[in-house]
């Protein structure tokens, strides 16, 4: 009788299956582009970590990179998950580290403290300071907008300082702007600074005003500063207009509709205008910051800097400097209207030895293309910090 042989597989389970091809060629392919993107985004966010650092003359064109840092760090993230989900955990590891440096810029843009939101008794050594680019009075149609302007004012509470940006003096019933502050005060204390034309820098105060000048940058930007004397205590408060951006109304709506990336020549146009007036704004802050160090007072510097916390200009104007809404802001801290409102362009900064009470971005106020910004600022005992 013939024995019939028998066969074993020394697989487990049986004969694996046969990988499909075409899965493992798919597979590959989106291998691939989920590692070129990650590296992308990788090196774009390692350009924005390096703009405040490096004068926009040297770094040229890449400074532009430093605005989309918030998106950037948001897709890099994305991208962190996605290797996670994968189990590629080497290539994780590598992505996690390039976030890391993210994490100590994170309150520039983003800020969670929830403790905040309890509203606080105001100190008996404190004063309030908003800060509002008005566009010469001017709303998103290009007309005539004090009547709006008064209409907010008067219904709302006045700061003891306020400091324009773009006030328009020979705009019809600009007067009545004027009028206003001075009613609502009970002595007015008010200096111009001209930025061009009939458009001036204009600090008014409930304080006295003991003294006051200005930096021109001879069309590179203009700064105003005012010595204020506020409960016994000498304050100096910087106004500030930097340089434009010189991106337009339609230049802003074209991208935010994704139609610039179909005009190749407008988009180099733009990246171009915004280097070069990166570096304008960059020349005349390195020349502020010389006068705001040799202040023999402590300080507020505020205004309008067209540029954003990863940039060169911020990172002068904050060197030794409290940035109030890191201290007291909530939410995402944008005070640009345009491009979706990603950008945060206005400011208060302070000197270590006083300190943020309260601030708030009035983001109902549709009255200018700028969110109007205010804080209340605690004077210290000297020594106190």
């Amino acid at each position: 009788m013939t024995r019939k042989s028998e066969t074993y597989n020394s697989e487990p389970f049986g004969s694996p299956k046969r990988k499909e091809h075409g899965g493992s060629l798919i597979g590959t392919i989106l291998f691939i582009i989920l590692l070129a993107l990650t590296m992308s985004l990788s090196v774009a966010l390692f350009i924005a970590y390096l703009t405040p650092h490096v004068a926009p003359s040297t770094f040229g064109s890449l400074t532009i990179v430093g605005i989309f840092a918030p998106i950037l760090y948001i897709g890099v993230a994305i991208c962190l998950l996605m290797w996670i989900v994968m189990g590629r955990w080497r290539i994780a590891g590598c992505v996690a580290l390039m976030l890391i440096p993210g994490l100590f810029r994170f309150t520039d843009f983003y800020n969670v403290e929830l403790h905040r939101y309890v509203e606080q008794k105001p100190s008996r050594n404190s004063f309030t300071l908003m800060s509002y680019n008005v566009r010469g009075f001017r709303n998103d149609s290009s007309n005539r907008a004090v009547d709006g302007y008064v209409e907010y004012f008067s219904g709302a509470d006045v700061a003891d300082i306020v400091c324009f940006q773009e006030y328009a003096l020979d705009m019809p019933c600009v007067e009545r702007i004027d009028s206003l502050f001075k009613a609502r005060y009970s002595k007015v204390y008010l200096e111009d600074v001209v930025e061009t034309g009939d458009v001036v820098l204009r600090t008014y105060s409930r304080y006295p005003i003991i003294a006051s000048g200005a930096i021109s940058g001879e069309g590179r930007g203009t700064s105003q500063w005012v010595d204020i004397v506020i409960k016994n205590d000498t304050l100096r408060i910087f106004n500030n207009h930097l340089y434009t951006m010189n991106i337009s109304s339609e230049d802003s709506s074209d991208i935010e509709q994704g139609r610039i990336l179909q005009d190749g020549e407008r988009m180099r146009s733009i990246v171009e205008r915004i280097a070069k007036n990166s570096s304008v704004r960059a020349d005349f802050v390195d020349t502020l910051s010389m006068v705001i160090d040799n202040t023999p007072y402590r300080r507020v510097i505020c205004g309008d800097f067209n540029d954003t916390p990863m940039s060169y200009v911020y990172s002068a104007l904050k060197q030794n400097h409290v940035d109030a809404f890191e201290e007291c802001g909530r939410g995402y801290g944008y005070t640009f209207r345009p491009m979706y409102g990603t950008l945060r362009i206005d400011y208060i900064l302070h000197s270590p030895e006083l300190e943020t009470e309260s601030y708030v971005a009035g983001d109902d106020v549709l009255l200018s293309d700028h969110l109007p910004i205010s804080a209340r600022i605690k004077i210290l005992p000297r020594g106190a910090k």
